[in-house]
């Protein structure tokens, strides 16, 4: 009897403690998981999901809405950009049908931020002008200010990342301080308020370091930290920190190591209880300068290390995401193609006949762009065999240049730095014997790498290349490589029987997946395009 009785209460409590969440309890988490967010993005990652499977049981679409948006931020907060593109379909449908335009406009702005750290600047441009359209529509003036001011802050990033003259960059800033202090003294928006400007202060103190203004920089600093540390305005640890790094690097190109180890420590204590890789990344590589500088051997290797191995781990996420967009993209183009094949069926055999027409026509014109492209690159190539070293000095790289379009990824900070003369020189002229070197066809030729044979700092080398070769490092980098490749290719009939496994290998890629979208973004072709071409000229010319 006693057993069956415990098996009865058992059952009644599991019962209990397996009924979904209210309405009411999935809002008091959202209220306690924006507190969390501010300290630990991680966490407030964790528990979100779990609150929105909770609101997803019961069928509580706004619960969904609120923890999608708080998931969105704090995965850009934290650099994973892919995601943020993934939850942001969900997110701008949910808003839709709740008619919640601040909301939707800040998803469209989030996906907009998103595109842009990966490179996708049209993407990203159309995202944003989504994002300012929809915010025409909230009709709470707090609300709509508030959420115009983080829009002209993500355009002034884009301007940044399209390589835009600082002044431009500058004038989004000011916009965005323009609508942050139309923002009333509402309670509920104070601390969006002073987050906000304590942001604009600190993207201004930047670019003022950019515009060697070293004094106004310190003073725009100062006040952002000033903010960040009034307890009345709960802002962000995220925000300290980024200040606290770039006070560091204030100090450090002043040559006050000192005082750039004492913030970037002080920066790198707070970034321990939360997690934001590249600001980690940021805080370790002047940690390590600063005490190079110094003379201080243990302390400079030992943060050397940990800057290497952070770098490293960076970039191969990022070679991960790198096809994530692009599938997104196709993947909404092949639901828009199959709605048509369906409506295509419909209307009868008539039309699929006129369908099938305008495919082959589709075919015989995108057939006729590629041969140009193709007839293009063949063109270059003779004339690089035919022009002399003594008389021409074209490298792989100025191939890369004149034959493809360019799209520009760029992880760089917004202002561009100021160096000397000679010193851009002195390195450019390294750099064209690296070009002619091949060296760049190492699998580990990274900047760091390449930094130290050129004698002389990543930050100097990433800035000289963004703004000499229109690229960033990596972009310049598979620039030459392609280059490097479709020379062989032309050159010598013995490479165009390897597999493309082998050709990525050839030139430095890590895998034939990446080798084969960096080829088709260089050359506006597939290897294996380009390699038929190149065989059914042999034939042509052997009849």
């Amino acid at each position: 009897m006693k057993k069956i009785i415990s098996l009865i209460l058992c059952f009644f409590f599991s019962c209990i403690y397996s009924m979904p969440s209210s309405e009411k309890d999935v809002d008091k988490e959202i209220v306690e998981l924006r507190k969390i967010s501010t300290t630990n993005p991680k966490k407030a990652i964790q528990l979100s999901i779990e609150s929105y499977n909770s609101a997803k049981k019961i069928d509580y679409k706004k619960g969904m809405l609120d923890n999608l948006m708080i998931q969105m931020a704090k995965y850009f907060d934290t650099g994973n950009f892919k995601k943020v593109i993934e939850i942001s379909k969900e997110a701008e449908l949910l808003s839709s049908n709740l008619e919640k335009m601040d909301d939707l406009s800040n998803t469209f702005r989030l996906r907009a931020s998103a595109y842009t750290e990966l490179g996708f600047n049209d993407e990203s441009l159309k995202e944003f002008t989504k994002a300012l359209e929809i915010s025409e529509k909230i009709t709470s003036a707090d609300s709509r200010f508030y959420y115009r001011s983080l829009i002209y802050t993500g355009i002034g990033s884009y301007m940044a990342h399209i390589n835009a003259p600082i002044d431009s960059v500058m004038s989004y800033e000011k916009k965005t301080l323009d609508e942050v202090l139309k923002i009333s003294a509402d309670k509920n928006f104070v601390s969006k308020k002073y987050y906000m400007i304590s942001r604009v202060y600190m993207n201004l103190g930047m670019m003022n370091v950019a515009k060697a203004n070293p004094k106004k920089a310190e003073e725009y600093l100062t006040k952002a930290l000033e903010i960040c540390r009034n307890k009345n305005y709960s802002i962000d640890v995220q925000t300290e920190i980024l200040i606290l790094n770039e006070f560091a690097w204030l100090y450090f190109d002043q040559k006050n190591y000192d005082k750039a180890i004492q913030y970037a420590k002080e920066a790198a204590f707070m970034e321990k209880k939360s997690s934001f890789p590249y600001i980690r990344r940021d805080i370790y590589e002047v940690l390590f300068k600063s005490h190079v500088e110094k003379g201080n051997k243990e302390e400079s290797s030992e943060y050397m290390e940990k800057f290497t191995e952070l770098n490293d781990s960076i970039v191969n996420a990022e070679r991960q995401m790198i096809n994530t967009p692009i599938e997104h993209i196709l993947s909404e183009q092949e639901n828009d193609n199959r709605d048509l094949m369906n409506r295509m069926m419909v209307a009868g055999a008539i039309l699929l006949i006129l369908s099938m027409l305008g495919g082959w026509a589709y075919w015989k014109r995108r057939n006729k762009i590629l041969h140009k492209k193709y007839e293009q690159i063949i063109e270059d190539l003779k004339k690089v065999e035919s022009v002399s070293v003594e008389e021409k000095d074209i490298t792989a790289e100025t191939l890369a240049i004149e034959n493809n379009e360019r799209i520009i990824y760029s992880n760089e900070k917004i202002p561009s730095l100021i160096i000397k003369n000679d010193t851009v020189d002195n390195i450019l002229s390294k750099l064209r014997k690296i070009e002619n070197s091949q060296k760049f066809i190492k699998k580990d030729f990274t900047l760091t790498f390449l930094a130290s044979e050129l004698n002389t700092n990543p930050r100097y080398l990433s800035e000289i290349i963004k703004q000499h070769k229109g690229k960033s490092y990596n972009n310049y980098i598979n620039g030459l490589r392609i280059g490097y490749i479709t020379n062989k290719l032309y050159k010598n009939t013995v490479y165009r029987e390897y597999k493309i496994s082998y050709l990525a290998e050839e030139c430095g890629f890590t895998s034939r997946e990446v080798f084969a979208v960096i080829f088709k973004k260089e050359t506006g072709m597939t290897p294996s395009y380009f390699i038929s071409q190149l065989k059914q000229e042999d034939v042509m010319y052997l009849q």
